[in-house]
Order: C-alpha cells, then structure tokens, then sequence
C-alpha cells in the first residue's frame, strides 16, 4: 500500500474512512539496557512497536550512556517492530517561547500545575545538552539519518521522532521533503484520523509518575473515541530519571491492551499512517 504524502500547502491527512482505534508503543533514544528490556516485555505480551534510534550512536557511548547496536536493531523487525529515526546525534531544535507557553497549558490541564511547572523547568527551559556532541545540520540529521538506518537494515526508515520532541513548521516541512512518512513529537493529545496531521503526531509520555491506570484511562478513551493513541516511552525502573516508567506498571498496562485487543489494533507508525491511504 503506497503511504500518501501532503502537500507542502496541507499537512493534514483525511482519509473520509473509518478508521481506528490504534495503540502504537514508541521507544525514545535506544540506550542499550533499556531498549532490551522494552523489546523483551513487549515481546512476552505479543506487541509491537517502534524503536526510534540516535542513528549517529548506535553501538556507541555517549555521555555516560551506552546504545543499541545494530546487530540488535536487525533482528527486531522479525518480531514486527519499526525501527524510526531519532535523528543523527539528537540535535534538538529551539521552540518559541509561545510554543513552550503553549506546552505548559496542555501540561497543566492534564496533569496539575505543579508537576507541569516541574516538567517544564526540567525539559522545556532548561537549555542542557543532554548529548554534547558535533551536530549536524538539520536536514543533514534527518538525511544521514535515514541514509545510514536504511543501509544498516536494509529496509526503508519512514518514521521520525522530534529530539525533543518539539518541532516547527520549517523543520516538519525538512521530515517530509526528506521521505518520511510521519513524525512523533511528545505533544501532549490524541490522533484523530478524521485529520490526521502525519508530522505532528502527538502522543502520551510515561514518566516516574504514570500508574498503570493512568495508562488504561488512555486506552479507554481511544477505544470509545476510536483515536489513535500513541505512547513515548525512555527507560525501565531508573529513579534518578524524569521520563522512566515503573517495569510492573508496564506490564500490568501492556496486560490490559492485550485483554482489549478485539478493540484495539497494535499497530506500528507506518502501519497506522497507510491506515489513511
């Protein structure tokens, strides 16, 4: 099925189809443990996902954090996951003041006023490189990236996720022209199909503080409201940060969207963006 790309003047998909709901499980960054351990649950609860890699740090470390190889990444795809970019060495593009204004009020209708002050101080203000390395430029990220991705695992890379997970409208417009296909960003929400934006995707994010119920609340409301809900997911059980998730929780959600699959499809990136077409 070929993928529909918009046109320069749209960014919006509709597809006049009924389609969904959709559950589809992200990973962020790949660092090596974690990535393991996300595909192993996954894998012993019959899901997939995407694993969206810093493709300039495969097999590398960086910072005091060592990445995925690719001899790892190769043997995914049997197993049904997609494997997207992350960009070359995550250079994360600077968002406005009225964007990051605008992060803060979707954070704190959802999630109270004091962890979304706490969130925002931590990633949105906070101007740290979390990887201090030679970056490329944009489109360079997003073309290396996917050159190099490609030819480690000989299969097209049609997916990207925002380092970040901000974006604006000259670099959502660099993720097209590229060739992909969609773009994930950690902007807080559902996807409807009814007007699917395929380059600002946006999705929930687990963090220390998301519960298992948390989690099902989402899928609930993706299943009554047949929407696409997408998941981000870093790192399993690592206290000291921001964006880990709790093993058990995890599992006892992953659980609940394996008793709801006659409800729900699993669905990678792609799979649900050819939905539409």
């Amino acid at each position: 099925m070929r993928v529909k790309i918009p046109s320069k003047t749209g960014g919006r998909l509709g597809s006049g189809l009924e389609t969904g709901p959709v559950v589809t499980l992200t990973v962020d960054d790949c660092w090596e443990s974690h990535a393991h351990r996300f595909n192993e649950v996954f894998r012993a609860m019959s899901l997939r996902g995407v694993f969206y890699v810093i493709a300039g740090f495969v097999g590398k470390e960086i910072n005091g954090f060592r990445f995925i190889d690719w001899d790892a990444l190769r043997q995914m795809p049997a197993q049904g996951h997609e494997i997207g970019s992350h960009s070359f060495t995550h250079k994360v593009s600077g968002g406005s003041m009225v964007t990051k204004a605008g992060q803060l009020v979707r954070l704190a209708r959802h999630k109270g006023l004091l962890h979304s002050a706490r969130q925002l101080t931590n990633t949105i203000l906070r101007p740290v490189e979390e990887y201090p390395v030679d970056h490329l430029t944009e489109q360079d990220e997003l073309r290396v990236s996917k050159l190099e991705i490609e030819k480690q695992l000989g299969r097209s890379c049609d997916s990207y996720s925002y380092p970040g997970g901000r974006s604006t409208s000259e670099l959502k417009n660099l993720v097209r022209d590229t060739g992909y296909s969609s773009a994930r960003t950690t902007i807080l929400g559902f996807n409807n199909f009814d007007r699917i934006q395929p380059y600002t995707i946006r999705t929930q994010v687990w963090d220390r503080k998301t519960t298992a119920k948390t989690a099902n609340r989402w899928l609930n409301h993706a299943i009554r409201e047949k929407l696409w809900l997408v998941e981000v997911f870093h790192a399993i059980d690592f206290p000291a940060y921001l964006y880990s998730c709790s093993e058990s929780a995890l599992k006892e959600h992953l659980s609940y969207i394996n008793l709801k699959k006659g409800e729900i499809q699993n669905l990678t990136a792609t799979e649900a963006i050819q939905q539409i077409d």
